[in-house]
């Protein structure tokens, strides 16, 4: 008896020992569950450091055909026609966004620039037409940051550069021979900043005392985010714009670099781009020509009623349009002449 017990007490453990062992071969068997991802930490977008600007992620670049009433005194006066070519309308407006390391163009922004060759009788004030220039500065949450950068305690490292490329003539015109140092007889620029940067000095006139009005900020304080351009040849080339910092401050010898030609404070010595850009521009004609458009009856000029020198600028209006309508081209020019707003509206610098 003893022994079938032991042989019964034997057989038990043996049938617990494999049924254990089957128990875990059964469970090495099984997947083994996968553990959650590891969430990487999103890292807010950093706040800038005491001292620190806000970085520029989005630039609006804002024109408008326009007159002068002194050398930095720019009016502009909105003008409501309705147009065949959004492109001869006298206000544009280019937005770049900052995309990695490069600035692109916003979609629905216009991919180029038509203007008119300035006309001038010798005096500043007689000089037209005057393209108004804003230059307005965002950063990554929309907010708008030319206040930081036009700070008194920090103006002094920053300006906008505007300079030509690729230069040449249109088919027809005689040749341009161009070369950088040469961008005054081609076009100019003037800075027309103010202190504080977004007060009209001119309403400033007529409306503050004498001890809080906005002023001017002096040739020796550029920074571009008010100024404007005036076209001085028939031509076509790349317009660069492009805001730098000088760590050093933009003077050197006391003289600051003139609009076309950032001097080695900007180009070395630490300097860097905050922003760079290029537009196609095509200067198609002479006031004198637009002005004859506009001066039309109710109907379009057509092509053969055109001298032969207005006919060329007719051609290069047309290929900067990338059109042969001619009728409506012209008849925008009607339509820009009846939509004009009236004097004692628009802007001031």
């Amino acid at each position: 008896m003893k022994k079938i017990s032991s042989t019964a007490r034997a057989l038990a453990l043996l049938f617990v020992g494999a049924s254990l062992f089957a128990s875990c071969a059964k469970k090495s068997d099984e997947p083994k569950p996968t553990p959650p991802d590891k969430k990487e930490d999103v890292k807010p977008t950093p706040k800038p450091k005491e001292g620190e600007l806000p970085e520029i992620t989005k630039v609006v670049l804002r024109f408008g055909e326009s007159h002068l009433h002194s050398k930095k005194g720019i009016h502009y006066i909105p003008n409501n026609a309705k147009l065949n070519f959004s492109l001869l309308s006298q206000e544009q407006m280019m937005t770049f966004v900052k995309q990695g390391d490069s600035w692109q163009l916003e979609k629905g922004s216009p991919e180029r620039f038509i203007g008119t060759e300035m006309m001038s009788y010798g005096s500043v004030t007689s000089a037209a037409p005057d393209y108004a220039l804003w230059v307005n500065y965002y950063d990554a949450s929309g907010k708008l940051v030319n206040g930081a950068y036009a700070d008194p305690k920090v103006r002094s490292q920053y300006q906008l550069f505007i300079y030509p490329s690729d230069v040449k003539a249109f088919d027809g015109d005689e040749p341009i021979d161009f070369t950088l140092d040469k961008t005054p007889e081609l076009m100019h620029y003037e800075y027309c900043d103010s202190d504080p940067w977004d007060k009209s000095v001119q309403k400033s006139r007529k409306q503050d005392p004498e001890d809080k009005q906005a002023k001017f900020l002096p040739d020796t304080e550029p920074i571009g985010m008010k100024g404007y351009l005036q076209f001085k040849k028939i031509s076509k080339f790349n317009l660069h714009f492009v805001f730098y910092h000088a760590p050093k401050g933009k003077l050197v010898d006391d003289q600051p670099a003139p609009f076309y030609a950032p001097n080695k404070n900007f180009t070395s010595e630490g300097g860097k781009k905050l922003f760079e850009a290029s537009v196609p521009f095509f200067v198609c004609g002479t006031r004198e020509f637009t002005d004859e458009l506009k001066s039309a009856s109710d109907k379009p000029l057509p092509l053969d009623q055109l001298r032969s020198e207005y006919l060329k600028m007719a051609n290069h209006l047309m290929e900067a349009l990338g059109t042969k309508e001619w009728l409506k081209v012209a008849a925008d020019f009607i339509s820009l002449y009846n939509g004009t707003g009236a004097e004692s509206g628009g802007e001031e610098y």
